[in-house]
């Protein structure tokens, strides 16, 4: 039976009896789902629903509920339910949720949990948030080079009894990591061999000061499930696994799309107010608003061109048009090679010059187009001519600029992914400035 919201507020109002049969049907139920159904009862309702969760359901389920929604059900545990909770948090994800606790609620959870539990968690609230050492958890299995197989196995069984494990790492007595061992090659091993003989030492490890994403490229580029941190003289600190990844992508993601947007990744109705939400937006809205005033004094200075040649305020919207379509088609497949090819730092000429000309060869089949179009329409050469060479210069510049300010604003350190902000309106005044300039110099002589 699948656990609904109505479901669990009638058994919560039967009292005792509808308690003990709600906690039959938690256990089957995934902890993503209890935290959907946790966010939508009320303060009082999700305060009863999480005090019958068993420590180990109520861990994962505080895990999985939105960073707004924590605090809210840590405030509503005893001390010794939090300390249940928090010793079956991982401690990558007892980290997180501190982190994002008021300074009384972290200073609480922090005083009430293990002694060991607390130094893990201040050991890795010591890196950002979004480097691999925040993102990292130092549950691992890790084993001496030294050991033969038979008693590395047993030293597996001893350390991943309440651990998620997908690759064994090999340290030396300085607890430098010197290799990876899969399971299937510890098992299969004569057990009299060394696991400095069995190990694979051709092995990708990172830095605990290196950008979350960075990270995630790796681990899809090498197809890996979890990938080793080590310190700057190789000992081994901690490592991420794909599932922390899964997190990392989705928000890179969310932080791209609001930024293409102009609006503050952390937006939403929950956690900022209605002032905050205004004040994020305004600087692009300010940064449009300024490109289309530019634009108006363009149409402004050719006036007299409009005046003289009406019919060309017709075509004004196609000559913008393809241009922020050209342009937005370069800044989407820029912004992907920025995302995943580190080397196109090394190849900024080439990049720009592909879509230079491919703005010059689409331009030219659409100006073709365009001027077949236009003659039909118009029936002057001479006009449709004019309208056809805006398009294709129009195309072949937007083309560029769409490479060209992504890669300019990653070259001086800037999230390039906020340029899809203005480059629309940037390219619509080019576009606007070529057909005006063109008819005055072309129509008017």
């Amino acid at each position: 039976m699948e656990l609904t919201i109505e479901e669990v507020r009638r058994l919560l109002g039967l009292g005792e009896s509808g308690q003990k049969e709600l906690i039959g049907l938690i256990g089957s139920t995934h902890p993503a789902d209890l935290a959907d159904i946790t966010e939508q009862l009320d303060e009082e309702e999700r305060k009863l629903f999480f005090s019958i969760l068993p420590a180990e359901i109520a861990s994962q389920t505080l895990a999985e509920t939105r960073e707004e929604d924590q605090e809210e059900l840590i405030k509503s545990m005893d001390d010794r339910t939090l300390h249940e909770v928090f010793e079956e948090l991982p401690d990558d994800d007892a980290t997180d949720i501190v982190q994002e606790l008021s300074e009384a609620e972290a200073q609480r959870v922090m005083s009430v949990i293990d002694k060991e539990d607390r130094e893990e968690i201040q050991s890795l609230m010591q890196y950002g948030e979004d480097t691999a050492g925040g993102v990292m958890t130092a549950e691992l299995v890790s084993i001496d080079m030294r050991l033969s197989a038979q008693e590395a196995i047993k030293e597996v069984r001893k350390q991943g009894q309440e651990i998620q494990f997908f690759a064994l790492y090999v340290i030396d007595r300085e607890r430098k990591l010197r290799g990876i061992l899969s399971v299937r090659d510890l098992i299969l091993a004569d057990p009299k061999t060394r696991v400095s003989e069995i190990m694979d030492t051709d092995f990708v490890s990172v830095k605990p000061e290196m950008d979350q994403e960075e990270v995630a490229r790796l681990l899809a580029r090498y197809n890996l499930i979890s990938i080793p941190v080590v310190s700057d003289d190789g000992k081994l600190l901690g490592r991420v696994t794909v599932d922390d990844v899964i997190d990392i992508l989705e928000e890179e993601a969310t932080e791209d799309l609001f930024r293409m947007s102009g609006v503050h990744e952390d937006e939403s109705v929950e956690t900022y107010g209605m002032f905050h939400s205004v004040k994020s937006r305004l600087p692009w809205l300010f940064l449009n608003i300024g490109f289309i005033f530019i634009s108006v004094q363009i149409i402004g200075l050719y006036i007299d061109v409009l005046e003289r040649v009406t019919i060309l305020a017709m075509f004004l919207p196609v000559v913008a048009g393809i241009g922020g379509n050209t342009s937005t088609q370069s800044l989407a497949v820029t912004l992907r090679r920025l995302i995943l090819d580190e080397s196109i730092t090394g190849r900024r000429r080439r990049v720009l010059m592909h879509e230079a000309i491919v703005g010059l060869m689409n331009g030219l089949v659409i100006s073709t187009l365009v001027i077949l179009v236009v003659y039909l329409i118009q029936g002057d050469f001479h006009i449709s001519l004019v309208v056809g060479v805006a398009v294709w210069i129009s195309m072949t510049l937007a083309s560029f600029i769409g490479a060209l300010i992504p890669i300019t604003m990653k070259a001086i350190g800037l999230d390039p992914t906020v340029s899809s902000t203005v480059i629309s309106n940037f390219t619509d005044m080019i576009g606007f400035f070529l057909l005006l300039g063109l008819s005055a110099l072309l129509l008017l002589r």
